[in-house]
């Protein structure tokens, strides 16, 4: 299969979901509900390439502003829990779609406030991070990318990859596989900005819904240090969109494990500009 240079742009793997049966906040409207890739031509399994793979994941991402609620639960080795409720703001940028993202700790309280940013242009990266108790908004780059977010087994490298947004580096189409009955395509990423920890991201996206379900972290030996899961139980579609409201994040290193829950998405026809401006983005703007 023939390599490509990939720079995924889209809320794959976590925006792209959404449950319509459920109530919207006053004033918002749910998600319309997509065949793979919403409404992009169907693939052709054996020969697509990596780029039409990650044209027909994208499809199935909202593009307009819109909410998302997340509840990770995070459970240590000694079997204590700890649970972190986020909100996740997403609007692309309205003339190139690239990718805009906004995510809020509601709770606990003490660390209620605690926000990131991603925006991204012309295919560079800007992240910032603010701490309700220094009252600062820093850049965030390099090893910081890499350090666990508020207790989880999830580093920000690793929220991106949950969103979409992380696969930068060289990527090849690898062999197929079957899981739990279903086709799945196989992208193997050799990280360009991966933590010392990573050197591959090998990627398993469902061949008929073009959802990633599950991402593997590989060590340069070859070892798997980290595994992203998706419960196929909760795959489910509604046309034209595809989602999961349920993943697992298992860090094998330290023997703990993240439980992801998702809510659904809701479009914010008026999503202020001001959650996407590093002077702003924490506030509550919404």
């Amino acid at each position: 299969m023939k390599s490509a240079f990939v720079r995924v742009s889209g809320l794959a793997l976590l925006l792209a979901s959404t449950a319509a049966a459920a109530a919207s906040p006053a004033g918002n409207k749910p998600v319309p509900t997509a065949a793979p890739g919403a409404g992009s031509p169907p693939l052709n399994a054996f020969a697509a390439t990596v780029e039409e793979i990650n044209v027909c994941t994208r499809g199935n991402l909202a593009d307009r502003g819109s909410l998302r609620d997340v509840t990770l639960t995070s459970k240590a080795r000694d079997g204590k829990e700890r649970a972190l409720k986020l909100k996740l703001f997403w609007k692309p940028v309205k003339d190139t779609g690239e990718a805009r993202l906004n995510v809020r700790v509601t709770e606990p309280k003490d660390l209620a406030g605690s926000s990131y940013l991603l925006v991204r242009s012309e295919g560079q990266e800007q992240i910032y991070f603010y701490l309700p108790a220094a009252n600062k908004v820093q850049q965030v780059s390099g090893d910081d990318l890499n350090r666990p977010l508020w207790g989880t087994d999830l580093s920000y490298t690793d929220l991106k990859q949950l969103q979409g947004l992380a696969a930068n580096g060289t990527t090849k189409r690898i062999n197929d596989t079957v899981i739990a009955g279903r086709a799945h395509y196989v992208l193997e990423t050799q990280l360009a900005d991966a933590a010392p920890q990573y050197a591959t991201l090998r990627t398993y996206v469902d061949q008929q819904s073009c959802v990633p379900m599950r991402s593997d972290f590989l060590d340069g030996s070859g070892k798997l240090v980290k595994q992203l899961q998706a419960d196929a139980a909760t795959l489910s579609e509604l046309s034209p969109y595809w989602f999961v409201t349920h993943y697992a994040m298992k860090d094998l290193a330290r023997n703990s494990e993240t439980q992801i829950e998702l809510s659904d998405i809701y479009l914010l026809e008026r999503l202020s500009e001001k959650n996407f401006a590093p002077a702003t983005f924490y506030l509550k703007n919404e």
